[in-house]
């Protein structure tokens, strides 16, 4: 028979420090993730974080919820995002996943979100006949290395096994693409020269908040300083060796390297004319959140670029819509670009309004700012 427990904020600080944590054979949080759960600004103390399915003792499943407040027509309501979902192979066909399902909308009165699925979890979901279509945002990925080594072997057994030749591959490709992103990194210059300077920040101040505040009036999840700060500082994945608890993981919990990166752009006289926060993991960029009136895109371009040639990017990804638009349509640094979509899914409880309002979401809402 499966059982399904249910872990508070308290609950869950208790468990990741406790003997029966350390002696399982896989972990459904890490004590970071779980310490950044905690410190969750839009955390109330008795919001259930995570899900564990149990077989005579033994857990063979867990599912997590975040919690997080969307904004509709001028006012908020408490919802979750679903941030994971992993059942042990040896245990499927048991509809452990619908269990674990059922009891989280239940606890958290349908009043759910989900981003980032794969197509098997998609299926459940629509089974549940429990979400309606959210947005399907449109963006762009760009590809400035090859890194076939890491992209493929994931994919097909096939390519674990040829591991080997697609890295001479990606060495011998990356001479070349080396030599063609220096060229273009001498030729790079501002469009607009000196119209505007970068300032690197450690934390998001009142001059940022006073900046995007007015940007926000469409968002459905207004993140403010507590909760971009939150993010900064209490990042799910840690530049770190794999350890003992990294390997007992089945989601990501460390990489060789992850940081954030949170810029202001003034403009020449001296006015915050934008504030992009980016993520880097290991050679990959994102924009998690971006503010800026269209009149700047130039300047955001611009620094854009000169992140990926500064921190060797091999791959850029954004959703935010006028950037991908951008270099959907222009020549970039990118030796190859793929059109992307990411797919949200809410709740039926919360009704058609939220359908047919004009709403906009940053590509780190949900959890992905986190990975």
């Amino acid at each position: 028979m499966i059982e399904i427990k249910h872990l508070n904020k308290s609950q869950l600080e208790i468990f990741v420090e406790s003997q029966d944590f350390r002696n399982l054979d896989f972990i459904p949080i890490s004590k970071h993730r779980a310490n950044s759960h905690c410190k969750n600004p839009r955390l109330n103390e008795e919001d259930i974080l995570l899900f564990l399915a149990y077989e005579n003792d033994i857990l063979v499943g867990y599912l997590g919820a975040l919690p997080d407040k969307i904004f509709i027509n001028k006012q908020s309501d408490n919802c979750a995002w679903l941030s994971c979902l992993w059942i042990n192979p040896e245990q499927r066909g048991k509809k452990i996943a619908q269990k674990l399902l059922d009891s989280c909308f239940n606890i958290w009165g349908n009043r759910i979100l989900v981003t980032e699925f794969t197509d098997s979890a998609k299926y459940l979901y629509d089974k549940s006949q429990i979400f309606n279509p959210l947005s399907d945002k449109k963006g762009i990925r760009l590809y400035l290395k090859s890194d076939l080594q890491k992209i493929l072997p994931p994919k097909k057994e096939l390519f674990q096994k040829i591991k080997p030749l697609l890295s001479a591959f990606d060495f011998t490709v990356n001479l070349f693409l080396k030599l063609r992103l220096s060229l273009k990194k001498a030729k790079t210059t501002k469009i607009r020269p000196d119209s505007y300077r970068v300032e690197k920040v450690n934390e998001i101040d009142q001059e940022i908040i006073d900046f995007i505040s007015p940007k926000q009036k469409n968002e459905l999840f207004k993140r403010g300083k507590d909760e971009l700060n939150w993010i900064l500082n209490n990042p799910w994945i840690l530049s770190s060796p794999e350890t003992i608890e990294s390997k007992k993981y089945h989601f990501s919990s460390v990489e060789n390297s992850f940081e954030f990166i949170p810029l202001k752009i003034y403009d020449s006289q001296n006015k915050l004319i934008a504030f992009i926060l980016f993520a880097k993991r290991n050679n990959s960029l994102k924009i998690p959140y971006g503010y800026y009136d269209s009149e700047n895109l130039i300047d955001v371009i611009n620094v854009i670029n000169q992140q990926i040639l500064e921190l060797k990017i091999s791959t850029f990804t954004t959703f935010q819509t006028e950037i991908s638009a951008y270099f959907s349509q222009n020549k970039s640094l990118a030796f190859h670009k793929k059109e992307i979509t990411r797919n949200y899914i809410i709740s039926k409880d919360f009704g058609e309004e939220i359908l047919t309002s004009k709403f906009e979401i940053q590509d780190g809402d949900a959890d992905c700012s986190f990975t």
